[in-house]
C-alpha cells in the first residue's frame, strides 16, 4: 500500500508538473509572437480575457451593475500596442416612497465604465502590455422616428506612462479620466450629449482564441 500510495503521489506530481510546464511554455510563445509584431495574438489574447470577465461573477467592492457593463464591452479594435473597445451606458434608478428616482445618470455611469475598463485593459490582460487603452461608451436616445438609437456619449484614451503614474484606489473615476485624453459633455440636467468619435485606429483580425491554439500545441 506504501508503495501504491508513492506511485499515486508521483502521478500527481508529474502530471501537475508537466501541465505548469505546458502552460509557462504557452504562455512565453504567446509573448514572443506580441514582441515578434503578431497583431492577430493582441486581439485574441484580449478576446480571451474579455470572455473570462463575461463568465466571472462580480468582484464584491464592484457595483453589479458596473460589472454588467464590462462583460458587455465589445473589441472593435486592436494594433500591435493598442486596443479599442465600445461598451454601453444608460441611467440608474431604484424605488423611493413608491416612485422610481434616477440615482446616476448615463454619464455618470459611462465615467465610472470606461475607468474600469481602461484599468482592466492595462493590467488585467495575461500576456500582454498595452500601450493605449481606448474606450468609447454609448447610450440610449429616442431617434426622429421614435426608435431607440444609441449614440456615443464619452471617448477616452488611456496612456499606460500616464496610467502607471496614478494611483487608482485614490482617485474617482471622473479624476482618473481627466488624467487621459476624455471627450464628453455634460448638459445642465446632468447628462451626457451625444459626441463626434475620432476615427478608430487598427482593426480587428479574425483569430482563433489562445485557448484553442494551446489545444493545438498539446
Amino acid at each position: 500500500m506504501i508503495i501504491l500510495g508513492s506511485l499515486v503521489v508521483l502521478a500527481i506530481f508529474l502530471a501537475t508538473g508537466w501541465a505548469v510546464a505546458t502552460e509557462m511554455f504557452q504562455q512565453r510563445q504567446w509573448r514572443r509572437r506580441v514582441e515578434a509584431g503578431d497583431v492577430p495574438i493582441v486581439a485574441a489574447l484580449s478576446e480571451e480575457a474579455m470572455a473570462v470577465w463575461r463568465r466571472a461573477r462580480p468582484p464584491k467592492d464592484l457595483p453589479s451593475s458596473l460589472w454588467a457593463g464590462v462583460q458587455g464591452a465589445q473589441l472593435v479594435a486592436v494594433t500591435l500596442d493598442s486596443a479599442t473597445l465600445s461598451a454601453a451606458a444608460d441611467g440608474e434608478f431604484r424605488t423611493e416612497d413608491g416612485r422610481r428616482v434616477q440615482v446616476a445618470s448615463a454619464l455618470d455611469a459611462a465615467i465610472a465604465l470606461a475607468a474600469k475598463l481602461a484599468d482592466m485593459m492595462l493590467y488585467d490582460v495575461p500576456n500582454l502590455r498595452l500601450s493605449r487603452v481606448r474606450v468609447d461608451v454609448y447610450s440610449t436616445f429616442t431617434g426622429n422616428d421614435g426608435v431607440p438609437v444609441q449614440q456615443p456619449i464619452l471617448t477616452t484614451t488611456a496612456d499606460r506612462v500616464d496610467a502607471d503614474a496614478l494611483s487608482w484606489d485614490a482617485l474617482t473615476p471622473a479624476e482618473v479620466l481627466a488624467r487621459f485624453a476624455t471627450v464628453y459633455h455634460r448638459l445642465p440636467t446632468g447628462e451626457g450629449a451625444p459626441i463626434t468619435l475620432a476615427p478608430i485606429e487598427g482593426s480587428l483580425p479574425e483569430q482563433p482564441a489562445p485557448a484553442r491554439e494551446a489545444e493545438g500545441h498539446a
